[in-house]
């Protein structure tokens, strides 16, 4: 599953969206995702489907995993 994780400038998770791409355009409306200048977009492969998953700390443990360290 192809995610985009959003980090702030400290490192800190701020969201995840699923896929790579943040603008979709259907039936002539389109909607996008965006973020400040100074939050990073890591776009990241994940074995699990994390949509299946129901808890929020567990989810969010999976994410954090996938954030690089620099």
């Amino acid at each position: 599953m192809k995610m985009t994780i959003v980090t702030d400038s400290q490192g800190n998770l701020v969201g995840a969206v699923h896929g790579h791409t943040l603008t979709e355009k259907r039936e002539g409306v389109e909607a996008s995702v965006s973020f400040p200048p100074d939050h990073k977009l890591h776009k990241v492969e994940v074995e699990e489907d994390m949509a299946k998953i129901t808890d929020a700390a567990e989810f969010h443990r999976k994410l954090l995993k996938h954030i690089p360290k620099h």
